[in-house]
């Protein structure tokens, strides 16, 4: 009897554990869509399928004030985010992230430049890129002075409509080198000069705020060329078109962060997470599906040439590149924002 008793309590609380094991998770937070589903099959699926943790995957635009309001009021969401790295770095300094763990960050020279921080780690690097369609422009540009030159290749062009990844393209158009633009910008006169490019160019732009319109401008015709983030147009010749990026024209890649919000109600889960996303192998779930990168140099022997080709980050494409500076944004971004809507009002 009394055995019988005992392997009913064991049979209870193995049940209780298992219980306990699958009710485990945590919320991550990502840019939403085909992202999102990509970070879901090819990370957090198998995540999940070692750790016995269930993510929750939300989606959001990035907006660090929903942050600011749910640790304000202690009624904390969010457990993971990814974050664009000007944002990551004012909420750093606030005291909205956790630190990385040590060891992860132990790790940083084995990353790329601007994909690693002490609040966090990359969950993508993108580019914003030129592209034209080489279905309807068979001799397109080769550099940001041809976007420019609309004598040389007439039509209107597509661009995003933000100072931000705009002035750089500017610059280059002007004929600085990517890896010299933040220094002119930093310089005597140097927003000026990329302004004074931008008048050049603003008769023949057709302003687009979303990827979907950039894209859909493209294949309507209204514009020859555009502007567009990477990976975007990676998926549309999935699909059959045939959308051509000039990486060799000159481009600026960026990063967005996975960071763990200070207080998060399931943090010790969004740590095991971050330790299992510091490896390699695991980082390379996502660029398999979706063409961006992540941070770890080593990412790309577990990746196939075709997909290391199409990542901006890729030894193909990476010395016609240079990187979004963190700090120049973060310090400059509201003024010249405000700068630019009102110049684009003019």
């Amino acid at each position: 009897m009394k055995s019988r008793i005992v392997t009913a309590a064991a049979l209870a609380l193995i049940a209780a554990t298992a219980s306990a094991q699958a009710e485990e998770s945590m919320t991550a937070v990502g840019w939403g869509g085909s992202w999102n589903e990509a970070y879901d099959k090819g990370v957090f699926q198998p995540f999940t399928a070692e750790s016995g943790i269930k993510v929750n995957l939300d989606e959001w635009g990035g907006e660090i004030a929903k942050l600011r309001t749910q640790i304000e009021s202690n009624a904390i969401v969010y457990d993971f985010v990814s974050v664009e790295a000007p944002a990551l770095e004012i909420g750093c300094a606030e005291g909205l992230f956790e630190k990385l763990p040590d060891a992860v960050y132990a790790e940083k020279d084995s990353y790329l430049p601007g994909t690693i921080h002490p609040c966090g780690m990359a969950s993508d690097t993108w580019a914003t890129v030129m592209v034209y369609d080489g279905a309807k422009l068979k001799d397109g540009p080769k550099s940001w002075a041809d976007f420019w030159d609309v004598e040389k290749i007439p039509g209107k062009r597509g661009m995003l409509g933000q100072a931000q990844y705009t002035l750089e393209n500017a610059l280059m158009a002007d004929g600085v080198a990517p890896g010299e633009v933040y220094d002119v910008l930093r310089s005597e006169g140097g927003v000026d000069r990329a302004f004074a490019a931008l008048d050049r160019i603003k008769p023949h732009v057709v302003w687009w705020t979303s990827s979907t319109n950039a894209l859909q401008n493209l294949s309507a015709g209204e514009v020859v060329m555009t502007d567009l983030y990477n990976a975007r147009v990676t998926a549309e010749n999935e699909k059959g078109s045939n959308y051509v990026i000039v990486w060799e024209a000159g481009f600026f890649y960026g990063t967005d962060m996975w960071a763990i919000v200070k207080g998060a109600p399931n943090r010790d889960n969004a740590v095991k997470f971050v330790e299992f996303f510091a490896k390699p192998e695991n980082q390379a779930g996502f660029p398999k599906l979706y063409a961006y990168g992540v941070g770890h140099k080593d990412v790309e022997k577990h990746l196939t040439a075709e997909q290391l080709e199409r990542l901006p980050t890729s030894a193909k494409n990476l010395p016609y590149a240079a990187v979004y500076d963190t700090d120049y944004w973060a310090e400059n971004k509201e003024a010249l924002e405000q700068r630019f809507q009102a110049w684009l009002a003019q």
